[in-house]
């Protein structure tokens, strides 16, 4: 399968967010049975959100079909409430931000 198809990108967004979801349960289970400091918590939320950082900047250099495909996968994980809508803002407006611009510049 090619890298920038849609179902790489559906596939993509959909590994993402359940991998996300599992690191999640781990470090709070974790914290919850006061294995981890609470420290780590924060240590954890500014991890999550570099790492948001980061796929929002290399975005615009993804393919066009990989971004729609993307977009569904995400939409799919909102609809079954594993995607928070704050996140589902960002994760939409961005990709949705690309391909308005890629779409002014065919024009």
């Amino acid at each position: 399968m090619r890298k920038r198809s849609f179902e790489y990108g559906l596939r993509r967004v959909m590994g993402e967010i359940v991998s996300g979801i599992v690191t999640s349960a781990i470090v709070d289970s974790f914290l919850n049975a006061g294995l981890l400091p609470p420290a780590y918590a924060t240590l954890f939320s500014v991890l999550n959100m570099l790492g948001t950082i980061s796929l929002i900047l290399a975005m615009p250099f993804w393919g066009t079909i990989y971004l729609i495909g993307w977009r569904f996968g995400l939409w799919i994980m909102l609809q079954t409430g594993l995607v928070g809508v704050g996140e589902a803002i960002i994760y939409f407006g961005v990709p949705l931000a690309v391909l308005i611009v890629r779409i002014l510049k065919h024009i």
